[in-house]
Protein backbone atom coordinates (compact mmCIF):
# COMPACT_ATOMS: atom_id res chain seq x y z
CA UNK A 1 0.00 0.00 0.00
CA UNK A 2 1.50 3.40 -0.90
CA UNK A 3 2.08 6.22 1.61
CA UNK A 4 -0.80 8.54 0.52
CA UNK A 5 -3.26 5.66 0.83
CA UNK A 6 -1.98 4.76 4.30
CA UNK A 7 -2.10 8.40 5.35
CA UNK A 8 -5.64 8.76 4.01
CA UNK A 9 -6.76 5.55 5.69
CA UNK A 10 -5.17 6.60 8.99
CA UNK A 11 -6.70 10.06 8.81
CA UNK A 12 -10.07 8.61 7.89
CA UNK A 13 -9.92 6.24 10.84
CA UNK A 14 -8.88 9.00 13.25
CA UNK A 15 -11.57 11.35 11.95
CA UNK A 16 -14.21 8.67 12.10
CA UNK A 17 -13.40 8.04 15.79
CA UNK A 18 -13.43 11.74 16.64
CA UNK A 19 -16.48 12.52 14.50
CA UNK A 20 -18.39 9.46 15.68
CA UNK A 21 -18.45 10.90 19.18
CA UNK A 22 -19.94 14.11 17.78
CA UNK A 23 -21.98 12.85 14.79
CA UNK A 24 -22.43 9.11 14.09
CA UNK A 25 -23.79 9.93 10.60
CA UNK A 26 -20.49 11.54 9.57
CA UNK A 27 -18.56 8.52 10.80
CA UNK A 28 -20.62 6.29 8.54
CA UNK A 29 -19.99 8.62 5.59
CA UNK A 30 -16.23 8.54 6.26
CA UNK A 31 -16.24 4.72 6.35
CA UNK A 32 -18.28 4.61 3.13
CA UNK A 33 -15.76 6.90 1.39
CA UNK A 34 -12.83 4.74 2.52
CA UNK A 35 -14.59 1.61 1.24
CA UNK A 36 -15.28 3.28 -2.12
CA UNK A 37 -11.61 4.24 -2.45
CA UNK A 38 -10.49 0.66 -1.74
CA UNK A 39 -13.04 -0.61 -4.25
CA UNK A 40 -11.76 1.79 -6.93
CA UNK A 41 -8.14 0.77 -6.32
CA UNK A 42 -9.08 -2.90 -6.73
CA UNK A 43 -11.00 -2.10 -9.90
CA UNK A 44 -8.04 -0.21 -11.44
CA UNK A 45 -5.63 -3.05 -10.52
CA UNK A 46 -7.96 -5.63 -12.11
CA UNK A 47 -8.36 -3.52 -15.26
CA UNK A 48 -4.58 -3.15 -15.62
CA UNK A 49 -4.08 -6.91 -15.22
CA UNK A 50 -6.85 -7.75 -17.71
CA UNK A 51 -5.40 -5.22 -20.16
CA UNK A 52 -1.94 -6.82 -20.12
CA UNK A 53 -3.43 -10.31 -20.53
CA UNK A 54 -5.60 -9.05 -23.39
CA UNK A 55 -2.59 -7.55 -25.16
CA UNK A 56 -0.68 -10.83 -24.88
CA UNK A 57 -3.63 -12.79 -26.23
CA UNK A 58 -3.87 -10.43 -29.21
CA UNK A 59 -0.43 -11.72 -30.25
CA UNK A 60 -1.80 -15.17 -31.09
CA UNK A 61 0.21 -16.95 -33.77
CA UNK A 62 0.83 -20.44 -35.11
CA UNK A 63 3.86 -22.61 -34.39
CA UNK A 64 4.85 -25.89 -36.03
CA UNK A 65 6.96 -28.47 -34.30
CA UNK A 66 7.21 -31.74 -32.46
CA UNK A 67 5.75 -32.40 -29.01
CA UNK A 68 7.93 -33.94 -26.31
CA UNK A 69 7.44 -34.69 -22.64
CA UNK A 70 9.99 -34.25 -19.86
CA UNK A 71 8.76 -35.29 -16.42
CA UNK A 72 5.34 -33.64 -16.01
CA UNK A 73 5.88 -30.88 -18.58
CA UNK A 74 5.19 -30.82 -22.29
CA UNK A 75 7.30 -28.96 -24.84
CA UNK A 76 7.03 -27.92 -28.46
CA UNK A 77 10.32 -27.97 -30.35
CA UNK A 78 9.73 -25.49 -33.12
CA UNK A 79 10.79 -26.89 -36.50
CA UNK A 80 12.13 -23.67 -37.99
CA UNK A 81 14.51 -22.57 -35.21
CA UNK A 82 14.69 -25.77 -33.13
CA UNK A 83 13.57 -23.68 -30.14
CA UNK A 84 11.87 -25.55 -27.29
CA UNK A 85 8.85 -23.87 -25.69
CA UNK A 86 7.17 -25.17 -22.54
CA UNK A 87 3.46 -25.60 -23.20
CA UNK A 88 0.89 -24.09 -20.87
CA UNK A 89 -2.86 -24.75 -20.93
CA UNK A 90 -2.19 -28.34 -22.01
CA UNK A 91 -5.44 -30.20 -21.69
CA UNK A 92 -5.02 -32.86 -24.42
CA UNK A 93 -1.33 -32.73 -25.29
CA UNK A 94 -0.49 -36.28 -24.21
CA UNK A 95 -1.95 -37.78 -27.38
CA UNK A 96 0.37 -35.60 -29.50
CA UNK A 97 3.67 -36.61 -27.85
CA UNK A 98 6.25 -37.54 -30.50
CA UNK A 99 4.13 -36.13 -33.35
CA UNK A 100 4.45 -33.07 -35.55
CA UNK A 101 1.77 -30.53 -34.72
CA UNK A 102 0.53 -27.05 -35.42
CA UNK A 103 -0.05 -25.07 -32.22
CA UNK A 104 -1.94 -21.81 -32.11
CA UNK A 105 -1.36 -19.65 -29.07
CA UNK A 106 0.52 -16.73 -27.60
CA UNK A 107 4.12 -16.75 -26.53
CA UNK A 108 5.45 -15.51 -23.20
CA UNK A 109 8.93 -14.64 -24.44
CA UNK A 110 10.37 -14.07 -20.94
CA UNK A 111 9.52 -17.55 -19.71
CA UNK A 112 9.73 -19.34 -23.08
CA UNK A 113 6.17 -20.55 -22.52
CA UNK A 114 3.60 -21.07 -25.23
CA UNK A 115 -0.01 -20.66 -24.05
CA UNK A 116 -2.00 -23.08 -26.18
CA UNK A 117 -5.31 -22.07 -27.77
CA UNK A 118 -5.54 -25.00 -30.17
CA UNK A 119 -3.45 -27.91 -31.40
CA UNK A 120 -3.75 -30.21 -34.40
CA UNK A 121 -1.62 -32.70 -36.30
CA UNK A 122 0.60 -31.08 -38.94
CA UNK A 123 0.93 -32.62 -42.41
Amino acid sequence: MNTPTVAFAGAALYCSVVIWAVDPGCAQETRRQAQEQNSQQSQYRDQAQNSSEGQAQQNVRSFRGKISQKENSFFLEELLHRTPYRLADTWEVKRFVGKKVRVTGWLDQDQKTLHVKSMSLAP
